[in-house]
């Protein structure tokens, strides 16, 4: 009696690990076809029922993953910042000096929100999503970066490349703040282009100011 309970406890457990794999695999798909519609689009005036179309399922078992199409962005918008998050902990962890640090974290913001990219479209989207306060999510993940920065800014201090009095946590919301609002730079940062000379011109008005020589 005991081998059998076990054996369908075991059984159980099994079925409710494989419904809990193919339920997030289907969210993994109506986001991707969601975000699919979202570069199409060139922002987020796409239906539910064009998801639920790109999907093969109904708009009704679409509703059983995403209360509505303000969730589902949000959904988009947080796997993205994850991602970013990652991708700017790796460049840190792997930079052998301050400078490079610094550099690789902010091309990685620079190449996540270029114009058109998901994250871009999904964060326009948030800020005026009241309903879903998707704008608390937004600083919690850009605080994490911010910290980031914020630290190798101080390290940086100690290589001799940025002012001791500098206030680091300033210049850090500073330079993310300027890729935060890349959609309002035009024509300095085109989508086609390589976001690296917007990178350089960003740190080169930080590290280099834009005062005359001399003035101060």
């Amino acid at each position: 009696m005991k081998k059998q309970v076990e054996k369908r406890d075991a059984a159980g457990a099994a079925g409710a690990q494989a419904r809990t794999r193919k339920s997030a695999e289907t969210r993994e798909r109506i986001m991707a076809a969601a975000t699919e519609l979202m570069l199409e689009h060139g922002g987020t005036g796409f239906q539910i029922g064009e998801v639920s179309e790109r999907c093969g399922m109904s708009k009704g078992s679409l509703y059983y993953y995403f209360a509505d199409k303000g969730a589902l962005v949000q959904a988009i918008f947080d796997r993205s910042m994850d991602g970013l998050v990652a991708d700017v902990e790796a460049a840190v962890a792997h930079a052998p000096s301050a400078s490079a640090s610094i550099l690789g974290l902010v091309e990685a913001v620079a190449r996540a929100v270029r114009p058109g990219s998901a994250l871009t479209l999904a964060l326009a989207h948030g800020i005026w999503d009241v309903e879903h306060e998707v704008l608390p999510h937004i600083k919690e993940h850009l605080d994490r970066i911010i910290a980031v920065l914020e630290a190798q800014l101080e390290r940086a201090k100690g290589e001799g490349i940025v002012r001791p009095g500098a206030n680091s946590h300033l210049v850090a919301v500073a330079i993310i703040g300027a890729f935060a609002i890349t959609e309002y730079a035009g024509e300095v940062v085109d989508e086609n282009d390589d976001p690296e000379a917007f990178v350089h011109g960003v740190l080169d008005v930080v590290f280099h100011g834009i005062g005359a020589d001399g003035q101060h």
